[in-house]
């Protein structure tokens, strides 16, 4: 019995004891590397080595033995952290801001015995396509300030109202910019939850959406799921002048887009067939600064102003977004106390800002 169990231990002497040893591994992109957690101390950490091979997002793919969120932290060449407390679920891929040629590397956390698989690509945040969802988680670091902004482009097919809409699981500040992603067509708004908004563009137009963290923090991620962008259609004409000015039929709405990044002046042509006073009513789908202030005139048959004071319609679109949203408008009613005489009388509506757009619709009640 004793010479079996010194055959027995001799065995197990011979078999190399299983630790796990803080490792610096290079990554290559699309390759998947295996790991083991080595430990608790920052001696123990595991770091993986990544070089940037262009100016666009590391996407770090994972994969954990026991299905829980892999935890790290992103360091620079100097493994000084720059983003901390990456937690990206099984099976998840979260996205860092590189630049070309830089290098980083990935310095793992997690529980002792867990094993993972890494694997990374550069990747683009390419044209968004018109009505297709996207889910991203983006380190936060990725977009600590509008000057280091996440960018989606966007092709306006054709006129109207471009609504962006997506989840989130933290507040985003966003705003509007046009192809040379300098020139704003948006104040800065935030946003959270089930967020939803967007601008008045024409057919043919490249915009821009910058998307940042309102928090302005290197620490954890942020979720952005289901994002996309449709187009409510709105014709771009607007009868721009009293020649080309649009006639208003009793009790129908006219409807006008407002295009961001320029004033906007509108005319309108009211027929009163009688001695009467008149009324009008306008609903304001004007998005951002709340909605800027539409001013609104009454001219006479020569275009000359009726009130010195314009009529001010204020108000911005809300809006209540789930799985489907839901839209409010601003609605102001106003009129004559005095009635008019038979003729022509024109309506001058003019938005003079330029980053506050959307529609209107203005009806002869």
């Amino acid at each position: 019995m004793k010479r079996k169990l010194l055959i027995l231990l001799s065995i197990l002497l011979l078999v190399p004891c299983i630790t796990s040893k803080a490792q610096e591994i290079s990554l290559k992109s699309g390759t998947k590397v295996n790991g083991t957690y080595a430990g608790a101390g920052e001696e123990d950490y595991n770091y993986y080595m990544i070089k940037s091979s262009s100016s666009d997002f590391i996407a770090v793919s994972v994969k954990t033995s026991d299905g829980a969120n892999l935890l790290f932290d992103i360091c620079d060449e100097n493994k000084q952290v720059i983003a901390s407390e990456i937690s990206v679920p099984n099976k998840g891929t979260v996205y860092h801001k590189a630049s070309k040629g830089k290098t980083y590397f990935l310095r793992v956390k997690g529980t002792e015995g867990v094993t993972y698989t890494l694997s990374y690509t550069m990747k683009k945040i390419d044209q968004m396509k018109y009505a297709k969802k996207y889910n991203f988680i983006f380190t936060n670091a990725s977009f600590v300030n509008e000057d280091n902004a996440v960018l989606f482009k966007i092709k306006v097919n054709y006129s109207g109202i471009v609504q962006l809409m997506f989840d989130t699981d933290n507040e985003l500040n966003v705003r509007f910019f046009d192809k040379n992603k300098k020139t704003p067509l948006s104040e800065a708004f935030t946003v959270n939850d089930h967020a939803f908004s967007g601008i008045g563009a024409k057919a043919g137009k490249t915009i821009y959406v910058k998307l940042w963290n309102a928090a302005g923090t290197n620490v954890g991620v942020t979720t952005i799921k289901s994002a996309k962008y449709q187009i409510k259609s709105i014709t771009a004409e607007n009868g721009g002048t009293r020649a080309k000015a649009r006639r208003l039929t009793k009790g129908k709405y006219a409807t006008t887009l407002v295009l961001a990044g320029k004033a906007t002046t509108s005319w309108y042509r009211v027929n009163v067939s009688k001695k009467q006073r008149v009324s009008f009513t306008v609903e304001s789908r004007m998005l951002q600064n709340n909605g800027a202030g539409l001013q609104l005139y009454i001219c006479n048959s020569k275009g000359k102003k009726l009130n010195t004071a314009p009529i001010i319609v204020d108000g911005e679109t809300t809006v209540i977004y789930k799985k489907k949203y839901k839209m409010e408008y601003p609605v102001k009613t106003f009129g004559t106390t005095a009635q008019f005489p038979k003729g022509t009388y024109y309506l001058k509506v003019v938005s003079k800002t330029k980053t506050s757009s959307g529609a209107y619709r203005i009806k002869w009640e």
